[in-house]
């Protein structure tokens, strides 16, 4: 029988590297004080130090983001545009075969 991993929030694994990072406790104390491998707590804190540039990064990949959802909806625009004027384009031929009595396709007769 597999042992269940426990699973922590990341509120929670913020909470222990912050009380490490401002030296209010070592990773000995916080594994005593959570009831967790120190190795655990090791790897948070090597993971969140490997990743704090991130932090100061967001408002790039935020303004990219951005950049990136403008030009989608422009796209998006331009199709619906075109949707249009096919409809359009597609109803009047639909209205000139009717006039003319030139029978269409069952598939586009509707």
């Amino acid at each position: 029988m597999k042992k269940k991993v426990k699973e922590y929030s990341p509120d929670f694994k913020l909470k222990v590297v912050m009380e490490y990072i401002r030296g209010e406790s070592n990773q000995t104390e916080l594994s005593q004080k959570y009831g967790m491998p120190t190795c655990t707590i090791r790897g948070w804190i090597s993971h969140f130090l490997d990743n704090a540039e991130n932090v100061f990064a967001e408002k790039r990949k935020d303004k990219e983001f951005k950049e990136s959802i403008k030009a989608k909806d422009k796209q998006i625009e331009e199709l619906h545009k075109t949707v249009g004027e096919l409809t359009v384009e597609n109803n009047w031929i639909k209205k000139k075969h009717r006039e003319f009595g030139i029978p269409l396709p069952k598939e586009y007769d509707n």
